[in-house]
């Protein structure tokens, strides 16, 4: 494949799930982005188009634990956490998760499950 081939089906892929998440859509979404180092999960609200809270490692406020941290899939756990604490004080307890185009496992597993695991229904 070329690489406006690849380019091109990585952007079908992730209009395919931007448009079965968006027809069943009733509460506010969750969105990953994923880097080789980092990784970035917003919350947004579809009514008003705006983030309502965000968390990613790049964060001062959680960068002593990421420094203790083994390996990425760690890192994504801490990140859940962080943003499990702040869908709690916002009391927003239901969330769509949208995979942005990435396969369901490893890092975006791992914030699934936290999220899941801190209450959070998926």
């Amino acid at each position: 494949m070329s690489v406006i081939t690849k380019r091109n089906h990585w952007k079908n892929k992730q209009s395919r799930i931007a448009y079965k998440i968006n027809k069943k859509l009733k509460c506010p979404k969750i969105i990953i982005f994923r880097s080789n180092k980092n990784i970035s999960v917003q919350l947004i609200d579809n009514k008003t188009n705006s983030t309502i809270c965000s968390s990613s490692s790049l964060d001062k406020s959680i960068a002593k634990e990421i420094a203790k941290s083994k390996n990425k899939i760690d890192v994504s756990n801490i990140v859940a956490n962080d943003l499990s604490k702040k869908l709690k004080t916002k009391k927003i307890d239901q969330v769509v998760f949208d995979r942005s185009g990435y396969r369901f496992h490893g890092r975006v597993k791992a914030i699934a499950d936290t999220l899941r695991d801190n209450g959070i229904k998926i």
